[in-house]
């Protein structure tokens, strides 16, 4: 029922890279990537936004400023330029999933007002009740948030995730259709979720920002210290590290991530 998947980019930030391989120390640009699904029955439906149109403006004072100064951002611009050179009409999207509220997936919402947005219920409302400095310390931006969010809102609850017998993660049923399986993610960010589909004969795992580089899955390499602080709960994070390093072991699913060297690519039926 996916018929298409396009693997967008909405900008970009620069990062040391030995945070995550422990190897290199170099600069590294860890595109901030969003996926185009189209469905059969529901149309073209976003996953995430990348950075949008309105990050620098967003991060413009302080404390917000320290955001771009942490992690310098390139390339921000509309989500809906990004679509239309893709040939995907920005004005037909209705749907709009958000892995989370980090500041380099949120940043196209607003360019999406008749969209309905969905998201788990526990993954905004932690990060509003946090002072300015601690939302920057989340890597989130209040000022990015659409003022009429709450009338464009599905909110999963946690209940709504379901565990599975020969699978690590619980899921839910997007459509209720077996199309689009939200996956639970946890650590990364309150409500931190992945996606599950299949497309072109492909079975995949698009696991957002549960890692960053696929040497963290592949070769079992732990980020540094610094980086692993800014995790949302250090503890769920590991767990889903090594959840996701047990299906690559089993096989049968292409595991992907946001920033990821490789993701997925372009894919039609």
């Amino acid at each position: 029922m996916i018929e298409e998947c396009h693997v967008l980019e909405g900008g970009a930030c620069w990062q040391i890279l030995g945070l995550v391989d422990r190897r290199s120390w170099r600069l590294a640009r860890f595109p901030a990537r969003f996926l185009a699904l189209k469905h059969s029955l529901h149309g073209w439906i976003l996953v995430d936004t990348g950075y949008g149109a309105h990050f620098h403006e967003a991060t413009r004072r302080f404390p917000q400023r320290l955001y771009r100064l942490a992690t310098p951002v390139s390339g921000a611009r509309s989500t809906g330029a990004v679509l239309k050179e893709a040939g995907i009409d920005a004005a037909k999207i209705r749907h709009v999933v958000l892995s989370h509220f980090h500041a380099d997936h949120i940043g196209g919402l607003r360019e999406f007002p008749d969209a309905t947005i969905h998201f788990h219920a526990g993954a905004l409302s932690p990060l509003l009740a946090l002072p300015p400095l601690r939302q920057v310390r989340s890597a989130f931006l209040a000022g990015l948030v659409p003022d009429g969010l709450s009338t464009q809102s599905h909110k999963i609850p946690a209940e709504a995730f379901l565990s599975e017998r020969d699978f690590p993660f619980k899921t839910h049923d997007l459509f209720g259709d077996g199309s689009l399986q939200l996956v639970d993610l946890p650590g990364h960010a309150p409500g931190h979720l992945g996606l599950r589909f299949e497309c072109a004969g492909r079975r995949l795992l698009y696991a957002v920002d549960a890692f960053w580089r696929e040497c963290q899955i592949q070769r079992e390499i732990t980020p540094l210290g610094l980086a692993l602080h800014f995790q949302w709960h250090r503890a769920a994070y590991h767990a889903t590290i090594e959840g996701l390093r047990t299906l690559s072991k089993q096989g049968g699913w292409e595991i992907a991530a946001c920033h990821g060297e490789n993701c997925l690519g372009p894919l039609s039926r």
